[in-house]
C-alpha cells in the first residue's frame, strides 16, 4: 500500500525504478525503524505519566543531544522525527475547535449484499446513532483530549433531540446548535454489504437551516480552530472570514458535492483541506485549486485503504495505513479529520501562524489521522470510540513494511 505522490503506482521514488523488495522509498531523506519508534513513544508516554505535572521530565530516553544543536550521536534525521510525541498536552494548551455543518440522525443497516432491482435481502444487523460529519469530526476530537463546539441544525422532532443528546453526553457543546421547527431532521440510512462498502440515502431536512449570523460571535473568539463540512457555500465562506478576523485557523472538509457547489471562496479562505482521491480529482478540474499541487494550503488527501498524503507548497509526507478487516466505513473519512486535526492543533510549530508548509511537521497528524481512520472501519456507524491507547494500540500492531513514511520535496 502506497499513497498517490504524483508518481505513477509503481514508481514511489518518481526516478523510474522501483526497489525490488517491495517496501516504500523515502527519497534519501530517511526511515525510522518502526520497532524503535514504537520503543522511544512507549517511554515518553511513562515518564509523561509518571512525571508530577503531567508533562515529561528532561530528555525522552536521556538523548545526549538535548541541547538541540543535532551534533550528538542520535542525531534526528530532517525528514522523520525519531521522537514523535503522542501524549495528551496538559489542560492549558486543550485545541478548542467550533465543529460547522451537517448534524444527522443515523439509522445503519448491515446486509450481506446488495439485492439487484426488485429484489430483496435480509438485515443482518440495523443500529441507529448520531452522525453528520461536523458532529463526527467534534465528537472524535472530544475523544482525543479537545474540546468541540458543534454549530449546524436540526429538525425540533425525536430525531433532533436523540443527535442532541448524544452530542452532549460526548462532550461536545450542542449549545450553538439551531432548531428549526418547520424541518425534520436530516436522517441519512446507511446500508453497508458484507465488505464494508456502504451506499447512503438521505432527506436535507433541516441540516443546512443554520447560517453564519448564528453563531455566538464570543464562541468563535474563543476557539483556536474552526472546522468546516458541507453547508451552504455562503454560509462557509462566511464562517471562515469570521473565524480569519478571530485569529482562528480554518480548516475545510467539503465532501462528495466539492464539485458541484460554489465554495470557491470558502476553499481559499481555508489553511487546510480535506478531500478524498475522488474529490480531489473533481476539484482540480471544476477549479483553479489543485489540491495535489497547492500553491497557498495544506491539503490532507484520504487514499482509502492506501492511507494518505498530505501537501504542501513546500512537498509532500504519504503513509500508506494501516491494515484492517473493515465493518463499516462511515465516518472513517470524519475520524481521519479529528485524528489530523487533534495531533496537529496542540503543537504550535504546526498552526500557530496558520498551518506550516514544511510537510515534515504532518508526520505525526497524518500518523494518528491514519490510525483513527482505520479505528472507525472497524466499527459499526459513524461513531466510534476513538482514543491515544487505541491510536497507539493500532501503531504498534502494524506490521513494519506497512508504516513507512515518505518524505518528498
Amino acid at each position: 500500500m502506497s499513497g498517490r505522490d504524483g508518481a505513477p503506482e509503481d514508481d514511489p521514488t518518481g526516478d523510474g525504478e522501483r526497489p525490488d523488495d517491495g517496501t516504500e522509498v523515502d527519497n534519501g531523506e530517511g526511515v525510522e525503524d518502526w520497532d524503535e519508534t514504537v520503543a522511544a513513544w512507549d517511554r515518553e508516554v511513562d515518564e509523561w505519566e509518571e512525571a508530577p505535572d503531567g508533562g515529561t521530565e528532561g530528555p525522552v530516553g536521556g538523548d545526549p543531544d538535548a541541547d538541540g544543536t543535532g551534533d550528538g550521536p542520535d542525531e534526528v534525521d530532517p525528514a522523520v522525527d525519531r521522537d514523535p510525541d503522542l501524549t495528551p498536552d496538559d489542560a492549558d494548551s486543550v485545541p478548542k475547535v467550533v465543529s460547522a455543518g451537517h448534524i444527522n440522525w443515523d439509522v445503519t443497516i448491515h446486509v450481506d449484499s446488495l439485492p439487484e432491482p426488485d429484489g430483496e435481502t435480509r438485515i443482518d444487523r440495523l443500529e441507529q446513532s448520531g452522525g453528520g460529519s461536523a458532529a463526527n469530526v467534534a465528537v472524535g476530537l472530544v475523544d482525543l483530549g479537545g474540546q468541540s463546539v458543534v454549530y449546524g441544525s436540526v429538525g425540533g422532532d425525536e430525531s433532533g433531540a436523540l443527535a442532541l443528546r448524544e452530542l452532549a453526553s460526548s462532550g461536545v457543546d450542542p449549545g450553538q446548535v439551531l432548531v428549526d421547527a418547520d424541518e425534520p431532521t436530516s436522517v441519512k440510512y446507511v446500508i453497508v454489504d458484507g465488505g464494508g462498502e456502504l451506499l447512503m440515502l438521505a432527506n436535507d431536512g433541516a441540516n443546512e437551516s443554520f447560517s453564519a449570523a448564528g453563531l455566538d460571535r464570543d464562541t468563535l473568539a474563543a476557539a483556536d480552530h474552526l472546522h468546516l463540512t458541507g453547508q451552504q457555500p455562503e454560509t462557509a465562506a462566511a464562517l471562515a472570514t469570521a473565524a480569519a478576523e478571530a485569529g482562528a485557523t480554518r480548516s475545510f472538509d467539503p465532501g462528495r458535492r466539492v464539485a458541484d457547489r460554489e465554495f470557491e471562496a470558502a476553499l481559499h479562505a481555508s489553511d487546510a483541506l480535506f478531500l478524498n482521491d475522488r474529490e480531489a480529482d473533481a476539484l482540480e478540474a471544476a477549479t483553479d485549486v489543485d489540491p495535489w499541487e497547492p500553491d497557498d494550503r495544506v491539503v490532507a488527501i484520504k487514499l482509502g485503504d492506501e492511507g494518505a498524503t498530505v501537501r504542501t507548497p513546500h512537498g509532500s509526507v504519504s503513509h500508506p495505513g494501516f491494515d484492517v478487516d473493515p465493518v463499516d466505513t462511515t465516518g472513517a473519512g470524519d475520524a481521519f479529520a479529528a485524528g489530523f486535526l487533534a495531533a496537529a492543533l496542540r503543537e504550535p510549530e504546526i498552526t500557530g501562524d496558520g498551518f506550516s508548509h514544511d510537510p515534515r511537521d504532518y508526520q505525526v497528524p497524518i500518523l494518528v489521522g491514519n490510525a483513527c481512520g482505520a479505528v472507525a472501519t472497524e466499527s459499526v456507524t459513524a461513531r466510534t470510540d476513538l482514543s491515544w491507547d487505541r491510536v497507539r494500540e493500532t501503531m504498534g500492531e502494524s506490521p513494519e513494511t506497512d508504516l513507512l513514511i515518505e518524505v518528498r520535496a
